[in-house]
């Protein structure tokens, strides 16, 4: 069980821990203010205890595919917000490029707004799931000990994974420091709207085609790894093409907003 914990909650945890250390080195390198990481984190706490306490009738929406519909609904809303996000980060400058500015108050504001959204819609999903999975064991106290202390490794190892990628891209200099944020931010875009395609695949709301490769024999999703590899890059050991797809979309269209603001900046 103390195991069980660890992995889950270090799961949940990485993906938030790392949007959140690629938003604020973005925001480090660009001269703006962090002020967007507690309204996100406050605003996302709420909403998960929200999602959370109703989630039993939400999972009855939609001829009880609820949660998945909201669930997709949430990761479609944070890889749009990733979008948006590069097109404000790139539209005053690449961090390190010769053309770099300091964003004016209202540009810097709507960066701010979003920011904290993104965040907020990623504490909704994750920690949804975190406080529903804690729920279960609260009238079983001989288990609840453990469960608690692996949540709290988990979560430990989760956050302090956070703080590395945040000062590791910090120490990267030049083009390689500007645009790998970015990078990262694409391949976060690209895991949500694949996530959210599975999402209504198991809702049977998205056809589920053939799967293009099956790397469970040798890379299980339920393996450490596996789930640590899901947690960062979206891993999934057999992808539908539409899975795939939808990833490639993602990555896609931040590389091209970032493209698209450069050119009309």
């Amino acid at each position: 069980m103390l195991l069980t914990s660890v992995i889950l909650i270090l799961q949940e945890t990485l993906e938030a821990a790392m949007l959140i250390s690629i938003l604020a080195v973005i925001s480090r390198q660009q001269q703006r203010k962090v002020t967007w990481l507690p309204a996100g984190l406050l605003l996302g706490g709420i909403l998960a205890l929200l999602y959370a306490a109703n989630m039993r009738s939400i999972s009855e929406w939609f001829d009880y595919v609820g949660q998945e519909v909201v669930n997709a609904s949430l990761q479609v809303s944070i890889a749009l917000a990733l979008v948006l996000l590069t097109w404000l980060v790139c539209a005053t400058g690449a961090p390190g490029s010769s053309g770099q500015s300091r964003p004016g108050p209202r540009r810097d504001g709507r960066f701010a707004f979003v920011a904290a959204l993104t965040i907020s819609l990623a504490i909704t999903r994750e920690g949804s799931e975190i406080a529903v999975y804690l729920g279960g064991f609260m009238q079983q106290p001989d288990k609840l000990q453990a469960v608690l202390t692996g949540s709290a490794i988990g979560a430990g190892i989760g956050i302090s994974f956070g703080f590395l990628v945040y000062y590791g891209l910090l120490a990267l200099r030049g083009q390689r420091g500007a645009w790998l944020p970015l990078l990262l931010l694409g391949l976060f875009c690209g895991n949500m709207l694949s996530q959210a395609a599975l999402q209504l695949t198991q809702a049977d709301l998205l056809p589920a085609g053939p799967f293009l490769w099956d790397s469970s024999g040798w890379l299980p999703e339920n393996s450490v790894l596996g789930r640590l590899l899901y947690a960062l890059v979206g891993y999934e050991s057999r992808p539908s093409a539409l899975e795939v797809c939808a990833y490639l979309l993602g990555v896609s269209a931040v590389l091209v907003s970032a493209t698209l603001a450069r050119v009309r900046r």
